[in-house]
């Protein structure tokens, strides 16, 4: 049974005081272990331990300092140089990409001027573009065929959107062609279901104008046009008609900025 009352209360104050008495005795008794001549080499030998250590730890962290120094100025020139690598070679790449989806997009036309064959009963060339004339006065392009190829002054030259225009000058090896947006191109046309027939002119511009047509039999907005067949071959799509009040013009199917393959349309 545990004691109650004023007795347990002695107890434990007699136990509280035992243990601050041997408190005191541990102190006292370091207290003079740190004076005795037998610890002083100890407490010697412990401060030129720590002293020791300081050193060391000293040394070690300025190695380290000068190791991450180093290390930083290594990888700061490396990164440097892998950054330019990398840009070079985005470089590279560009232009692959870029060369690539010119490749693609010669093809395309490629196939769709051979897909012409089929329903072009004339023998046709199919020529390069190897320059475009664009100006104020002149509306033209050359061509990588001519009179070895079969080519004639007078072909119609065409790609597989509508028609570009004709050829003025034939050498050996290269051709001349007027483009319909030329403001000396004159072509026959006929419009609509109704074949209204007309002559259309370039203005050297991005639009056509229609230069001569019957006052009583005037075109509607949309309707398309294509070749009337004199002079130059029957129903090749040249554009559609866009009027503005009593303003006609043709915006042309044909466009003439990007033009890279035609094939010219052998009489």
């Amino acid at each position: 049974m545990h004691k109650t009352g004023k007795k347990s209360f002695t107890l434990f104050r007699r136990f509280k005081k035992r243990r601050v008495f041997l408190k005191i005795f541990f102190f006292l008794l370091i207290i003079v272990l740190l004076h005795t001549k037998s610890f002083v080499p100890l407490t010697e030998k412990c401060k030129i331990l720590v002293s020791s250590a300081r050193v060391a730890l000293h040394e070690w962290y300025n190695a380290c300092g000068n190791y991450l120094s180093d290390l930083s100025y290594c990888l700061t020139n490396d990164v440097e140089g892998v950054l330019i690598k990398l840009h070079d070679e985005n470089i590279r790449l560009r232009e692959e990409i870029e060369s690539l989806k010119r490749a693609d997009f010669e093809n395309r036309e490629l196939r769709k001027l051979l897909s012409l064959r089929e329903q072009i009963l004339s023998p046709i060339v199919v020529a390069k573009v190897v320059n475009i004339f664009s100006g104020d006065f002149i509306e033209s392009c050359i061509l990588n065929v001519g009179r070895a190829d079969g080519v004639s002054v007078g072909d119609a030259v065409r790609n597989s959107d509508g028609l570009v225009g004709r050829v003025t000058e034939a050498h050996d090896a290269w051709s001349h062609v007027l483009l319909i947006s030329d403001m000396n191109s004159g072509i026959p046309v006929k419009i609509g279901e109704r074949q209204i027939n007309a002559i259309m002119t370039g203005c050297n511009c991005c639009r056509l104008r229609i230069s001569v047509i019957h006052d009583d039999i005037l075109p509607e907005d949309g309707e398309t046009v294509s070749t009337s067949g004199y002079g130059i071959c029957e129903g090749i799509p040249v554009g559609k008609i866009e009027k503005d009040g009593k303003k006609i013009s043709v915006k042309p199917f044909v466009n003439f900025n990007s033009l890279k393959f035609v094939v010219v349309l052998k009489k």
